[in-house]
């Protein structure tokens, strides 16, 4: 049933890039290739890994408000936490299972999910579709996206000209210790400086 409804999906994006007169755009070929891909078995790797993890995590149960925020890194190398930023952690996280913050009066925003139990969905499906993702640049090549593996972690990248006007240039997102779900923005740097400034080591609070 589950291969019958792709196929439909599929069949209905044939007919809607035939239809559209930007059906030529690469971009649009190469999100349609990532479906047919998924319904014909060639993710079929891809597939089977995230649905292991997502039932995986589904078993975990998750930390508490309190965990979150002692694992939640103070400081980032040079970069402390802003100090307005602690207190809405302590606000927010409340039945969210999501901490976060900024550092270095925002220069980097980080926010990791506790993906156990019922969050295990929201971090494993936009990970999944990132790992399908083709597309690597669009709008002229200012704004581009990587999979680069760092420290043995898969990490998706998105780096942004800085005449976008985005609010951060650099994006990263990849599952910790196969459990958090950890999104990083950075202004005023790629996303190989990024990762060097986030510093793998301060998330070791989460992996104790």
């Amino acid at each position: 049933m589950k291969n019958i409804l792709k196929l439909t999906l599929v069949i209905l994006l044939l007919i809607s890039c035939k239809e559209s007169p930007k059906s030529s755009d690469p971009a649009a070929s190469q999100i349609l290739d990532g479906v047919i891909n998924e319904v014909t078995g060639k993710n079929e790797d891809i597939n089977k890994k995230y649905d292991n993890l997502r039932t995986d995590l589904g078993t975990k149960t998750p930390l508490t408000n309190d965990q979150l925020i002692e694992a939640f890194p103070k400081k980032l190398s040079t970069l402390s936490l802003d100090p307005s930023e602690q207190n809405k952690i302590e606000a927010e996280i409340t039945d969210t299972q999501l901490v976060y913050g900024s550092f270095g009066d925002d220069t980097i925003r980080m926010e990791i999910l506790d993906a156990a139990g019922q969050k295990a969905i929201g971090a494993i499906i936009p990970l999944k579709m990132l790992h399908l993702n083709k597309i690597t640049s669009e709008s002229n090549n200012t704004i581009r996206y990587s999979k680069i593996e760092r420290n043995g972690i898969l990490t998706f990248g998105t780096d942004r000209d800085a005449d976008t006007k985005a609010d951060f240039q650099a994006e990263l997102r990849f599952l910790y210790n196969n459990r958090f779900y950890v999104t990083l923005e950075g202004k005023g740097m790629d996303t190989d400086a990024l990762w060097k400034a986030m510093g793998i080591e301060n998330l070791s609070g989460f992996k104790n």
